[in-house]
């Protein structure tokens, strides 16, 4: 029998699944991912997610430069640094002509539960939901449950 923890896991991980498959979508149509740094780019990739990404510490440094598109999502951490950071970078992409939406951030917001609030932390959830689709990540489900790290530490920081 599942217990309920297992099953929001599994419930996320497949939710992550269409969230992934939808920021492809939005990257097709020209949009870039804004995130806070490269751990979030890289489980971001590692998700499966292959359009253009962008830390904030390179948007900081180069400004709109660093950006090839002129709309981003801006997918920052789910804590109270995280929303700063968002509100901070919608205002400066507007200063530089650039369109920044928070609706995807606040969509995972919605669907996390509060399971998580840090974007790099995204890979421990996708376990079975994703493999199911072609996509390896090499964290399992049960890693995910015991809130460990793909090189088997403890994931909290």
């Amino acid at each position: 029998m599942i217990d309920k923890k297992e099953k929001e896991y599994q419930e996320f991980g497949a939710f992550l699944v269409d969230y992934v498959r939808d920021l492809n979508h939005l990257s097709e149509d020209g949009w870039a991912v804004l995130v806070e740094g490269p751990r979030d780019l890289r489980a971001l990739r590692k998700l499966g997610f292959s359009g253009e990404l962008v830390t904030v510490g390179q948007f900081a440094k180069q400004g709109a430069r660093s950006v090839g598109a002129k709309k981003v999502v801006i997918l920052t951490d789910l804590d109270r640094e995280g929303a700063y950071l968002a509100s901070r970078c919608v205002r400066l992409l507007n200063q530089f002509g650039l369109k920044g939406s928070l609706a995807e951030r606040r969509r995972l917001k919605r669907a996390s539960r509060r399971v998580f609030l840090h974007v790099e932390n995204l890979v421990r959830f996708a376990g079975a939901s994703f493999t199911d689709h072609g996509i390896e990540t090499g964290v399992g489900l049960e890693q995910a449950r015991m809130g460990q790290r793909e090189d088997g530490r403890s994931g909290k920081t």
